[in-house]
């Protein structure tokens, strides 16, 4: 890195995140840049003085990042919000969001992994390993953001692709990671480029002979409901969700409907959920890095009876006493890691409390 305070040109503050582990990098005008390293927020460096982005820069920036486009940065300066992918020099793919903060432009670019993580290395529950053979249903991995989602869902996917001849259709806003064909074969549509919404993709999709659908992201009902009549005609479906576990997940799924349909969403749901992995990432003990802890659910006979009739507030019951049928809370997942010395008790116990 140039000794410079100038700010380094996009290419050059791509490759000091990777050199530096950063998931995520923010830019925006009249700051510092920003890098978040193990979940934490630090600020780039340069000659011993930090580097900040003043407005020209910025334009600069926002120019690369956009490889020259000049439509879409007029596009951008009108719409106040845009999302897209980059792809370093070296291929790291980046996922970009950009938006205007007090009337100056920003972007946080999360970087995605180049090739897809083993389900092993993961330390995913072993209970996972039964959605590998599912047929048909929805599945959803859920937590926070920044808490890996996108590689759990990536990874999984990767493992059938290697062990299943299906046809297998992505659906995402942007695409975030590209698959290479193994034993399925893949069709990778990217929202605003190859299809106008997340919807019409998921309906269009009934007529692509898929055997499995990943749609990134649960983001209003009509996706929700689109998703659902695909699990309910014969396909497995991923998706992702902003939730923290399994009963927040089926009550924030049932309440992007109108309450006089929630009855029937709720008998919808029950028949075609199969799971839902949560997860959060919390500092290892003894090393730098973090590392996943997780509850599992599965639909079980009692739990599909508890969410037809409302009765959700049992559902972690299940889960607490499901271990035969491969589920985990988790706070038992986070207290076998503690035992295992791989986490401190300190650094979760905040996430459990009475109402979980």
């Amino acid at each position: 890195m140039s000794t410079s305070t100038q700010v380094p040109e996009i290419e050059a503050i791509l490759a000091y995140a990777i050199k530096t582990k950063a998931s995520d990098i923010h830019l925006s005008e009249g700051d510092y840049i920003g890098f978040r390293v193990h979940g934490e927020i630090g600020k780039m460096s340069q000659g011993g003085e930090q580097a900040k982005v003043s407005k020209e820069m910025m334009h600069k920036l926002t120019l690369e990042l956009l490889h020259g486009d000049e439509k879409k940065f007029k596009d951008f300066l009108e719409k106040h919000d845009m999302d897209f992918a980059y792809v370093s020099s070296d291929g790291t793919p980046f996922r970009v969001n950009g938006f205007f903060k007090l009337g100056r432009i920003g972007f946080v670019l999360r970087r995605i992994e180049r090739d897809a993580k083993k389900m092993e290395d993961l330390g995913l529950p072993s209970g996972v390993s039964k959605i590998l053979t599912a047929k048909q249903g929805l599945f959803l991995i859920t937590g926070p953001t920044g808490s890996g989602k996108s590689t759990t869902m990536v990874s999984i996917i990767d493992r059938i692709n290697e062990e299943r001849q299906e046809h297998i259709i992505t659906i995402e806003d942007p695409v975030e990671f590209i698959f290479t064909d193994k034993k399925s074969i893949f069709s990778q549509r990217e929202v605003g480029r190859d299809t106008d919404s997340f919807v019409s993709a998921i309906r269009a999709a009934m007529r692509e002979d898929p055997d499995i659908v990943m749609v990134g992201e649960m983001r209003d009902k009509e996706t929700v409901e689109a998703a659902m009549n695909l699990a309910e005609t014969g396909h497995l479906v991923f998706s992702t969700l902003h939730t923290s576990g399994s009963v927040q997940t089926i009550n924030r799924l049932i309440q992007f409907f109108n309450p006089d349909i929630q009855n029937q969403v709720r008998v919808r749901l029950a028949d075609s959920l199969l799971g839902v992995l949560s997860q959060r990432l919390i500092p290892k003990a003894s090393e730098p890095g973090r590392v996943g802890i997780h509850e599992l659910m599965f639909i079980t006979p009692a739990i599909k009876n508890l969410i037809k009739s409302g009765d959700f507030v049992q559902i972690n019951n299940n889960i607490e006493l499901g271990s035969q049928e491969g589920m985990i809370s988790m706070k038992n997942s986070a207290d076998r890691l503690r035992d295992q010395g791989v986490a401190r008790e300190e650094d979760y116990i905040g996430f459990f409390t009475n109402d979980d």
